[in-house]
């Protein structure tokens, strides 16, 4: 998604951009952008293009949208795709994200023919450099990604910020009633969230949360952690649970504080900087770039180390849950501390995330490669 918006602004900055990939997503709805009736197509065509204004998205359609299940065959085809690309669009720059050995080909082969390549790295999970061997820049989104992997492996990484079109995530009107938490994963800190919630549950009934699905199954990750309180539960009273939504912004307009006390590292959540640009509080773990994308817009929370080893399932110290917990009160019941919140996170969504010097700063970057 975000390298998407990258690619719009460049267009419709005058940059003529060819896009191809697969149909692999890191979910299965995320299919929900493909036509209807899409593996048809394979009848007539291996190749899927989307229109999605500026860009036209040329994908491989393959048999499975995981990426683990790609064949060696559908590499292959891929690549003579990825080939024919550079032989007819010619290009000044070759982008691309990924760090497995058949990713490799994408840098190797432009390098070979002596195109500029750039990559983009979001995460914290390469532990090698021979990915980027054949790399001239690489592009993150916070700062704490690129110190993280200056410390690690001595890498220079460029920070640009989030990419995010307010318009397409910006609600009209704010009820403001709900506690929010996107993407239930034990690595997004879906623990901690279902300890939250059972507590408030107890005493606090008018407090309702919003978890919206996306990969994991919230349903199952209240078994898994309830079992482990020894309080076993398969839902709570004060969850309202909604699948994967393309539009999040009725879901924003329900939201008066956001969750994302991430466990693994996250270079920066998507979700924190649409909050901001809502006016949306937000707490977050100190672990990776979150605390960066919310500035003053909201309550960052130190946690222990073991807390962010896998499988991220360590269960909360009743210190720490009374630090969550007190936190989300004061928020639902000092009106004033909220409304000062969402003027710091107001503040946080025109400074940290404007499209404009997100924008400006990958250009920047950009054009010290093309010639």
């Amino acid at each position: 998604m975000s390298v998407r918006e990258m690619l719009r602004q460049l267009a419709f900055c005058g940059y003529e951009v060819e896009v191809i990939g697969a149909t692999i997503f890191d979910a299965e709805s995320g299919m929900s952008a493909l036509p209807e009736h899409w593996k048809k197509r394979l009848e007539t065509t291996d190749i899927l293009e989307l229109r999605d204004t500026p860009l036209v998205h040329k994908l491989l359609m393959t048999n499975s949208h995981l990426r683990d299940a790609m064949t060696a065959f559908e590499e292959a085809k891929w690549y003579e795709f990825y080939l024919h690309t550079l032989d007819s669009f010619r290009p000044d720059l070759v982008w691309f994200y990924g760090g497995r050995p058949f990713d490799y080909l994408i840098s190797d082969e432009a390098k070979q023919r002596g195109i500029p390549v750039a990559a983009y790295l979001v995460n914290g999970n390469y532990t090698k450099t021979r990915w980027c061997r054949d790399v001239d820049l690489i592009v993150t989104d916070t700062r704490a990604t690129a110190e993280y992997y200056y410390c690690k492996n001595s890498l220079t990484l460029t920070p640009v910020g989030k990419f995010i079109d307010p318009v397409a995530v910006v609600a009209s009107e704010h009820s403001r009633r709900n506690i929010l938490f996107v993407n239930p994963s034990l690595e997004k800190g879906a623990a901690i969230v279902v300890q939250i919630a059972m507590e408030l549950e107890k005493h606090r009934t008018d407090i309702q949360f919003e978890v919206v699905e996306s990969r994991g199954k919230w349903s199952d990750l209240v078994q898994y952690i309830s079992i482990r309180m020894d309080s076993p539960r398969d839902r709570l009273n004060n969850v309202l649970v909604t699948k994967h939504a393309r539009d999040m912004r009725p879901v924003y307009s329900r939201a008066r504080i956001l969750l994302a006390p991430s466990l693994w590292w996250e270079s920066g959540s998507r979700v924190l900087a649409e909050a901001m640009l809502n006016a949306i509080p937000s707490i977050v773990t100190d672990n990776g770039g979150n605390a960066e994308m919310i500035g003053e817009g909201g309550i960052t929370i130190a946690l222990p180390a073991r807390y962010h080893e896998k499988p991220y399932a360590e269960l909360l110290t009743p210190e720490l849950l009374d630090q969550f917990v007190r936190h989300i009160v004061q928020l639902y019941d000092n009106e004033p501390l909220y409304i000062d919140y969402t003027d710091r996170a107001r503040a946080a969504g025109a400074t940290l995330h404007k499209m404009d010097n997100s924008v400006r700063k990958l250009i920047e970057a950009l054009d010290g490669l093309i010639p």
